[in-house]
This record gives C-alpha cells, structure tokens and sequence, in this order.
C-alpha cells in the first residue's frame, strides 16, 4: 500500500508546470487554436463568442498541454485559485472556460490538489484520450517549442516556505531586482545552451535526473533544454534573506554532466567560489580562514571530509545546535561511524567549533539565509558584468565559454573583494575528457543529423545571423582548450 501511494507521488511529482513563457515560430497554432476553439464554444455555449480574449490563451494552454504531453502520464500542473493569475493569463478564461469545459468534455481529468498540515500539493489534469488524439493530429514536434524570458522572476516565501503575494511596499525594490534578472534573462534567450550528449546518454541523464526528483521534488525530473530562464527566491518575506538564483536546468543535472555543457556550440569552463559561506563568514571578521582545507582539520580526517562539510552547513543553516544536529541524524550522516577519537554528534560539532573559532557564534544561528543573499547578490552582479557573455550559475559557481574563463576569473575576484574587503579564492574546473568522449563529442558536431548539431544550426539561424554572413558554418569545430 505504501509503495502504491509512493508510485502515485512521484507521477504527481513528475507533472509539467504550467507555463504563461511557452512559445513557437510554428504556423500550424493558430489554426489548431481556432479549431479547438470552436469545438469549445459548441460544448460551453457562451452568450458571446470573445476569440480576442479566448484565443490568444488557448494558443498557450495548448502548447503546455503539448509539453505535457511528453510524459506518459500526460499530467499538468497549474492553480485554481483566482489570485495566482495576473497579467496575459486571465483565471476566468484560462480556468473557468478552457480548462473547465475540457474537463466537462472529458478531455481533461481534474486531480484537486490539498493542503493536509504541511504538505500543500497543487491541482493537476490529466489529458484523457480524445485529448490525446486531438494532440498528436497537430504533428507538432517538441523542438518547435521553446520559452521566452519571463516578465516575473522574483518569488517571495514566508517563514514556512509558502509564496506569498508580494507587499506593496516592498514592489519598488522588487521591480528594480526583477529589471536586472530580466537582463540576464534576455540573454540567456539569445543564447545556445545545450549538452555534448548522444541520444542514448540523454535517455541515461533522464533516468538519472527522475532518481534525483524522487529525492527533491525541486529538482528538473527530466532535461528541458527550453528551461534555461533564472528566478530569484526570496525567504522570510524579506529581501534580504535568501535570493539565490533558480529554475535552470544545468542546476539539476549530476555536477560531472556539467563539463558537457555546450554554449553557443562552445566548450565551457566552471569557476567557482570554493567554500563561499565560509569565506563570507570569515570576511565579516575581515579575515581568511586559516586553513587549507576548511573540512579537514584535528579529528576529522580526509576520509570524513564529505562528512564534516555537509554537518558544517547545516550548521550555517541551521537555528540551534539541538536542530543541527536532529538533522545530521535525520540524513544518516553517522550511519557509518564518527572518526577516531570522537563517540557523538556533540563531540563532533565541538571538534568543528575547537578549529573554526572565529566563526563560532555563526553556526546555529540561522545565519545560513543572509549569506545566501551576500552570495546571489555577487552572483547577480558577475553575470551582469559579463553581459553580453552568457555566464550560467549554479548558486556559488559559474560557468561560461572558455575563451571568456580569464574575464571571469577577473570579475569574480572584484566583485567578491567589492562586497566583502578581502579577496576570494576561486578554483576553476578546465575540461578534461578522454579518448571516448571526445570521440562521441566529434561525431555529433560533425553529424548534420544528429539531434545536438540540428538544434544548434536551429539556434544560429534564429538568433545569430551575422554568424553566417562572417563566414561560419554549422560544421565548425567549437573553441576548445
């Protein structure tokens, strides 16, 4: 029984979010909206027919209903509540006439979503078969779908983590950080963001992403490559307090799967700042921390590493000492033992707290939500000075073309000195691939057939036209180090 509830969950988990940034240069929509149209008003029969207001967010609703669609499922996800709707999308077309009356056909099933204590799960449909049907006569294929930059990229979360509506006093500050977000934003729409992978290692990556969901439910269950938009969050209804950058998909890849990231048909290299919170705390005091290795010191040898850096954030994160530690023994983190010489969760805090003095008074205070704003804050700032470079992040590292990696570098070491005084220590990953891979690598920029170089001369022929008028061609080889 528990195992079914589980199967269940995690199909509900894997429901594609409905999305108002959906997008196409396809010509079949529209007359595909209209035919939908009409089937809509025969079964509703509106006093007065409005394709003005009708049509326009049919034509989304189908091209979410289209991305759905792509897994077997074929479950959305989206809201019932009035208030979640503003702008383009309108409640009263979107859901009380489209949504509804497809339901009402049988087109669409409904799955109410509930609040029980803490576990708040959204409405989904499910598309039933004439919806099926009715799909796959458009022949539309999922490289005609792509996204726009969003007009909304900052989320607001209280205390208990649930978005909230913003305040109207704190919109000004809002706007101001949403303008900046829509910048990189707008960048990252002009640029080819994709993954050296065959298809069969795609079909591996998405076994391995679904795994990874099950575990995090805010993780991608599945690569969409359409998905490279950023959002700020923000924790505690304040602005202050959270902030880092989210929604991309390279974030949920594995970490190894990062070193095929292809920008602009480019090779990439990853700079990161090594143990930022660490650093950042040790810079409030106008200090380095002293040692070279910040998770391996006294008791905790290099083999409890891993270890020893998971319970230290935790320890930043965390509000008391009592709730770190009901965490790290919630995760297992002891499950196979503790280092020689220590026999407890408080004596192995207590070795942590003996080699990072200076920063003692930080660990279990909650501080962890502050420092994520010092850090999205400097994220923020790189990748606008890499502008018109597309510079991706994940969280405390970035990556970028490695013709851009010395400028990074750079700019990552000004920008960390301007908000903290003290320099920073920035550990670049060059790409490194054997043999194999680079013989995988090879055949699909040399393949016109194959899936990556097709959307890649897609991407050029779109978005960068002066590429070809200076004499490229869809077969160059991309810089590589």
């Amino acid at each position: 029984m528990l195992r079914q509830k589980s199967d269940v969950k995690r199909k509900l988990d894997r429901a594609h979010w409905f999305s108002e940034d959906l997008v196409t240069d396809s010509k079949k929509l529209r007359p595909a909206a209209e035919q939908l149209l009409e089937k809509l008003y025969e079964y509703s029969k509106p006093i007065r027919k409005q394709q003005a207001k009708h049509l326009p967010q049919l034509e989304i609703l189908i091209l979410n209903l289209l991305k759905a669609s792509e897994n077997k499922d074929g479950l959305m996800t989206l809201s019932f509540s009035p208030n979640t709707y503003l702008g383009a999308i309108s409640y009263r077309v979107l859901v009380e006439h489209h949504i509804n009356t497809l339901i009402s056909m049988e087109w669409l099933s409904l799955l109410k979503g509930y609040r029980r204590g803490k576990d708040l799960r959204r409405s989904r449909v499910k598309i039933e078969k004439p919806l099926v049907q009715w799909l796959g006569r458009l022949h539309f294929k999922q490289s005609e779908l792509d996204r726009k930059a969003p007009s909304r990229c900052v989320t607001l979360k209280d205390a208990k983590k649930k978005i909230i509506t913003i305040p109207e006093l704190l919109k000004p500050k809002v706007e101001a950080i949403e303008e900046r977000t829509t910048k990189i934003n707008l960048q990252l729409e002009k640029s080819f963001i994709d993954l050296f992978l065959d298809e069969y290692e795609l079909e591996d990556l998405n076994a391995r992403m679904r795994s990874k969901a099950d575990e995090d439910p805010l993780k991608h269950f599945q690569l969409d490559l359409t998905a490279k938009y950023l959002r700020r969050i923000f924790n505690n209804e304040s602005l202050q307090e959270g902030g880092r950058f989210y929604d991309a998909w390279w974030q949920s890849i594995p970490s190894k799967c990062r070193q095929l990231i292809s920008l602009n048909g480019d090779f990439t290299i990853e700079m990161d700042y090594s143990s930022i919170h660490i650093h950042l705390l040790y810079a409030q005091l106008q200090q380095h921390c002293p040692l070279k290795d910040h998770y391996v010191f006294g008791k905790l040898k290099k083999n409890f590493r891993s270890i020893t850096k998971t319970l230290m954030m935790i320890l930043i994160n965390a509000k008391s000492e009592k709730s770190a530690i009901k965490a790290a023994l919630d995760q297992e983190l002891f499950s196979e033992g503790y280092p020689k010489g220590i026999s407890s969760p408080q004596e192995y805090l207590e070795e942590i707290y003996l080699h990072h003095q200076p920063i003692k008074n930080y660990f279990g205070s909650g501080y962890g939500v502050k420092l994520q704003y010092k850090d999205s804050e400097i994220a923020e700032a790189v990748m606008l000075r890499m502008l018109p470079s597309p510079c991706l992040p994940v969280h405390d590292s970035f990556i970028v073309q490695v013709g851009q990696g010395a400028r990074l570098k750079r700019i990552m070491n000004e920008e960390f000195e301007a908000a903290t005084g003290v320099t920073a220590d920035i550990n670049p990953k060059p790409l490194t691939l054997d043999q194999e891979r680079k013989s995988v690598v090879k055949g699909l920029i040399e393949d016109e057939l194959s899936s990556y170089s097709s959307r890649l001369n897609t991407w050029r022929t779109k978005h960068n036209w002066k590429y070809f008028t200076d004499g490229g061609t869809s077969l160059d080889i991309p810089i590589m180090v």
